[in-house]
C-alpha cells in the first residue's frame, strides 16, 4: 500500500504545473475577450477552464498522497493544501458559470472577478508550494547584492563558510560544523522542508535524528548515517546530497568526520578537542576563508565532455569517491580516502579522466614519486592533495608540466628545499601547504622571494632558526 501511495504522490510535481498554465490562459483569454475585437477567444474559455479544473483536482489528490510521506512543515503544508483545494473549487465553479450561464444567471456578472480571485488563490498556493520545496526564503536568497541591501537582507556571502579569526577559540559546533551543514544540507533539512523527517539546522534537531533513527554515533563516524551517506557513490539512492545537488568537499567531510570521531561535542571549543595532523591544516584554512572555496580552482574555458562511464566504475570499484565538482558540471573531483593502498601503478586509472579531473586527493595513500609522472598528464588538474605520502623532490619535478595546478598540499611529505625549485615554474599555482616537510626557513624565504604572490601555508609552526636567516617563521 505504501508503494501505491508513494507512486501516486510522485505525480504531484508534474500535475501541479498543468492547472497553473491552463487557468492563467483562461484568465488571459477572458480578459482580452472583454474587448469586442477579441471576442472570438471567448468560446475557448470554458474548455480551458474544464481542463484546468480537472488538472487541479488530480493535482490535489496526488498532493495529498505525497504529503502522507511526511517531511514538511505542517503549517506551510496546511496552507498549501487548502489553498490548492480552493483553487480546484473556484476553477470548477468558474467553469460552471461559463458553461451553463442559465444555471445561476444572477452570478454571471461575477465571472471575471471570480477569475481574478482565482489568480490570487493560484499565486498564494504556488508561493506555499515553493516554500515547501525550496525553503521559505526561495524568493529572496538569490536576489542581487544591491537589491538585497535595499530590503535590508544579508549579503549573499552569508551562504559561504565564514572566516574565523582564531579557529582554536571557535565553538566547534556553532562555528565549524553548523556552517558546513547550513551550506550544503539545510536546504533540504530545515523547518519548512524536512526530508526523511530530518532537520540539520540546530543541535536539538540533529540529536533527534530522522525517520530512520539517530544520525550520529558519537566517537564512531563510520557508523553514523551523517557520514556514511556522504561517502556513498553519487548514483546511489541514499547518497547525500542527492544527485544534482552540489556535494560537500573532501575538506568538509573530513571536518565532520573529525567532529564525530571526537564524540560530536556541541559545547566545546576547537582547542579543547584532540586534533590529528591531518585536521590541523583544514582548521587553519578556516582562518583564511580557504575552506569551502575550492570551486575557485576550476579551469577556464568550455567544460569537457562527460568522462567515460567505464573509467568511473573502475575507480568506484576500489571504493574511490568520484563526484562532480558542482551541479551539472562535467569536471570531477576524486578522493582516495577509502583506498589507502592506491599507489603509483593505480594512477593509470586516472588517465582516461585527464580532461575532466580537476581536484584530486591522494592523501594517506601509497603514492610516490613515480606516480606523479601520470598526474602530469592530467591537463586540467587544479587541486592536488599529497599529504602524508612519500612524495619527494623528484616527484615535484614531474609536476612541472601541470600548467593549471593552482593548489598543492604537501603536508608531511619528503619535500625539501631542492624540490621547491620546481614550484617556481608552476605559474598558475596560488597556494601551497608545506607544514611538516623538509623545507628550511631559508628555502621558504627563497620561494617567497621568487613567487611573492604565492600563498605559502606552514601551519603556524616554527621552523628552526638558522644562523644565516634574517627572517624568523
Amino acid at each position: 500500500m505504501e508503494e501505491i501511495i508513494s507512486f501516486i504522490g510522485s505525480w504531484h510535481p508534474l500535475l501541479v504545473h498543468l492547472p497553473i498554465g491552463m487557468l492563467i490562459m483562461a484568465f488571459l483569454l477572458e480578459w482580452v475577450a472583454r474587448k469586442e475585437k477579441y471576442a472570438a477567444f471567448r468560446p475557448a474559455v470554458p474548455a480551458i477552464l474544464l481542463a484546468g479544473s480537472i488538472a487541479a483536482i488530480l493535482s490535489c489528490v496526488a498532493g495529498y498522497f505525497l504529503s502522507l510521506g511526511g517531511g514538511y512543515n505542517e503549517t506551510t503544508l496546511a496552507w498549501h493544501k487548502w489553498l490548492g483545494i480552493l483553487v480546484a473549487a473556484a476553477a470548477t465553479f468558474a467553469w460552471l458559470l461559463k458553461r451553463f450561464p442559465t444555471l445561476l444567471p444572477r452570478m454571471n456578472t461575477l465571472h471575471f472577478p471570480l477569475l481574478v480571485f482565482l489568480m490570487l488563490l493560484l499565486t498564494a498556493a504556488g508561493h506555499y508550494g515553493g516554500s515547501l520545496t525550496h525553503g521559505s526564503d526561495y524568493l529572496s536568497k538569490n536576489l542581487p547584492g544591491p537589491v538585497r541591501g535595499i530590503f535590508g537582507l544579508s549579503s549573499l556571502q552569508a551562504a559561504e563558510l565564514p572566516v574565523i579569526p582564531d579557529v582554536q577559540e571557535a565553538a566547534v559546533f556553532n562555528e565549524v560544523v553548523l556552517p558546513v551543514l547550513s551550506q550544503r544540507c539545510v536546504s533540504c533539512h530545515n523547518e519548512d522542508k524536512m526530508k526523511g523527517e530530518l532537520r540539520l539546522d540546530s543541535r536539538e534537531m540533529i540529536l533527534k535524528g530522522g525517520e530512520g533513527g539517530p544520525i550520529l554515533s558519537p566517537g564512531r563516524p563510520a557508523e553514523s548515517e551523517l557520514i556514511s551517506r556522504l561517502l556513498l557513490p553519487e548514483d546511489h539512492d541514499d547518497h547525500m546530497p542527492p544527485k544534482g545537488k552540489t556535494p560537500l568537499t573532501e575538506e568538509q567531510i573530513s571536518l565532520l568526520h573529525w567532529w564525530i570521531a571526537s564524540g560530536a561535542p556541541f559545547d566545546k571549543k576547537v582547542k579543547e578537542i584532540s586534533q590529528p595532523d591531518s585536521i590541523k591544516p583544514l582548521l587553519l584554512a578556516l582562518e583564511s576563508g580557504a575552506a569551502g572555496k575550492a570551486h575557485a580552482f576550476l579551469p577556464e574555458g568550455e567544460a569537457p565532455e562527460p568522462a567515460p562511464a567505464s573509467s568511473l566504475e573502475a575507480l568506484r570499484a576500489r571504493g574511490i569517491k568520484v563526484l562532480p565538482v558542482a551541479q551539472e558540471s562535467t569536471y570531477l573531483q576524486v578522493s582516495c580516502i577509502n583506498d589507502t593502498t592506491f599507489g603509483d601503478a593505480e594512477t593509470a586509472l586516472l588517465l582516461p579522466l585527464k580532461e575532466q579531473l580537476v581536484w584530486l586527493d591522494l592523501g594517506n595513500t601509497e603514492i610516490g614519486n613515480e606516480g606523479l609522472k601520470n598526474l602530469a598528464s592530467l591537463e586540467n588538474l587544479t587541486r592536488l592533495h599529497l599529504a602524508h605520502t612519500n612524495v619527494g623532490d623528484q616527484g615535484l619535478s614531474f609536476l612541472a608540466a601541470s600548467k593549471n595546478l593552482g593548489f598543492l598540499n604537501l603536508y608531511d611529505t619528503q619535500v625539501t628545499d631542492q624540490g621547491l625549485q620546481h614550484l617556481k615554474n608552476l605559474t598558475a599555482l596560488q597556494e601551497v601547504h608545506l607544514y611538516q616537510t623538509g623545507v628550511s626557513a631559508a628555502g621558504l624565504q627563497q620561494l617567497r622571494d621568487n613567487r611573492p604572490e604565492l600563498r605559502v601555508d606552514t601551519g603556524n609552526y616554527r621552523l628552526p632558526l638558522l644562523a644565516a636567516d634574517t627572517v624568523q617563521f
